[in-house]
């Protein structure tokens, strides 16, 4: 399993915003990771505007230092001034190369924030970089991940990305089979029988190459319409992380906002992953 080498964090310094603090520094420690926590200062607005950037920075310092196991981490704080987060935050990913973006979601703002969707799309479109977008409390490691995949080159490249996150626990692997004409349970299982069998091939030839170590995985198709079955399984599974890839290589904001990983986003009732299209080497 390879190791994440280096971790941006955005964030705002609003009060949750320790959340994604916290799991930034988590998942730095498991890695052995440095974590550069980026601000962006809106001119003429909010409590740090009219501050030297330098004492912004050494707030942002304090902020990091307080975080549980954050003592011993290689950290840094970066302020930077700017009319929009979007691309001040797309900018240093591009000029850093981290193997991680992790930006906080507040639980009243939903993904109906302004911040959020425009900051994830810049990102992923500008260089791919997976971003980590934190809704709970983090308390421990991810230990368990659903994973929908539709057998893409998208999907292997979420089930890179999730075993780096993950030292140990289970990867569930959910194919969704549109499949209208076929009765369902309430649950979203089909009531012919488990056909998870009939996908065997896709699923083995997906995994295969992959390293045997890391967490373990688990397989399941269900029958039904991909949005509220994913929705379902998150909720009902107890998943501490959702995986997703998303439609980057083209280019379209339209394909990306308008595709099933924004909608099931939006409903999600934990933290979420959006993998970039290939797991790569990020060094120069």
């Amino acid at each position: 399993m390879t190791n994440l080498r280096r971790i941006l964090l955005a964030t705002d310094l609003e009060p949750k915003s320790d959340r994604a603090m916290e799991r930034a520094a988590q998942l730095a420690r498991q890695s052995g990771a440095e974590l550069t926590a980026l601000h962006v200062v809106h001119d003429g607005d909010g409590p740090y505007a009219h501050l030297p950037l330098h004492h912004i920075e050494a707030e942002l310092h304090r902020h990091l230092l307080a975080v549980p196991g954050a003592a011993g981490l290689t950290m840094r704080a970066v302020a930077v001034r700017g009319d929009a987060v979007e691309p001040q935050v797309a900018g240093y990913a591009g000029l850093w190369w981290p193997d991680l973006v992790v930006v906080g979601v507040h639980a009243h703002d939903g993904l109906a924030d302004v911040f959020l969707p425009p900051t994830v799309e810049r990102i992923a479109i500008a260089d791919e970089t997976p971003v980590l977008i934190v809704r709970n409390k983090p308390h421990g490691p991810y230990a368990r991940a659903l994973v929908p995949i539709d057998f893409s080159g998208r999907s292997r490249a979420a089930v890179e990305t999730a075993r780096r996150l993950l030292s140990h626990g289970n990867l569930h692997l959910l194919h969704v089979a549109d499949l209208p004409l076929v009765s369902r349970s309430p649950t979203g299982r089909s009531t012919a029988g488990d056909i998870t069998h009939e996908f065997t091939g896709e699923f083995g030839e997906m995994l295969r190459g992959m390293a045997p170590d890391g967490p373990a995985v688990t397989r399941e198709v269900r029958i039904g319409h991909p949005v509220p079955e994913i929705v379902r399984a998150a909720r009902y599974g107890r998943y501490d992380l959702v995986v997703m890839g998303s439609a980057r290589r083209d280019g379209l904001m339209r394909a990306f906002l308008g595709s099933v990983t924004q909608d099931v986003l939006a409903d999600l009732p934990c933290d979420a992953l959006l993998a970039g299209d290939s797991v790569r080497d990020r060094r120069r």
